[in-house]
């Protein structure tokens, strides 16, 4: 197997990143591997953690954006200075479990170009806290967006909004991501299709956020906006895909 490149974008994930950091280390103790932390300059101190950790762990790096933010922009340095011939990467607010790294490059391994972990094939699925609003409307809503852009796109993938894969590094090079937030997913995906790459889905169970606050909305209002962006970059890749 080769050289794996676990890519975390960050912000304000202080009581989060130490124990994902850890638990992808165990995971990946008979594998060669590095981590690379891309934090948004986190006011939470996100960052701190991290150099403290990288002062004892040749394998930990960290980018320290100051001036700079955004999710794909952070996810495309990391690839930039990625040294593995697999690259991962993953949300770090524990809603992804690392142990799924290893069926995700057994996939690469078995020949497959890239490796989803997927919220909506057989086996996998959402955790929703008990008589939690916020929960309820992710989840539902989730769900909707995709089969929705299923129907655009191409509905034999299922998780167009996953962002929890892995995938060599020779195709993130070509296939640069673009795009804000969770649309970059959704162009990088069926822009992979599209070129001819051997696409893998695997199940997991997404899990809910217990710190911090979700990047992708907070109430309906904000849900919605987001789902209009999906929507629209499904439709324009539909159209013309390039």
């Amino acid at each position: 197997m080769n050289k794996v490149s676990v890519i975390l974008p960050t912000y304000n994930e202080k009581d989060n990143v130490l124990l994902l950091i850890l638990d992808i280390q165990s995971q990946l103790n008979n594998q060669e591997y590095e981590i690379i932390v891309v934090d948004d300059d986190s006011p939470d101190g996100t960052w701190k953690i991290v150099q403290k950790l990288k002062e004892k762990d040749e394998k930990i790096h960290l980018i320290r954006r100051q001036g700079r933010t955004g999710l794909t922009s952070a996810i495309s340095e990391g690839i930039g200075v990625a040294t593995g011939g697999v690259v991962v990467w993953m949300d770090c607010d524990l809603s992804m479990p690392p142990e799924k790294i290893n069926d995700l490059l057994q996939k690469i391994n078995d020949g497959y170009d890239l490796a989803v972990a997927s919220r909506y094939i057989p086996g996998g699925g959402m955790v929703i806290i008990e008589r939690s609003q916020d929960s309820i409307i992710s989840a539902v809503l989730s769900f909707l967006m995709n089969f929705a852009i299923q129907k655009i796109l191409d509905s034999s993938f299922k998780d167009y909004t996953s962002g929890f894969i892995a995938v060599k590094k020779d195709i993130v090079d070509d296939i640069k991501l673009r795009g804000d937030y969770g649309e970059y997913f959704i162009d990088f995906i069926y822009r992979a299709i599209k070129k001819g790459y051997k696409i893998v889905e695997i199940p997991y169970v997404c899990q809910a956020r217990v710190y911090g606050v979700s990047k992708t909305g907070s109430n309906l209002i904000q849900y919605f906006k987001r789902g209009r962006k999906y929507i629209w970059t499904a439709l324009r890749l539909r159209l013309t895909w390039y």
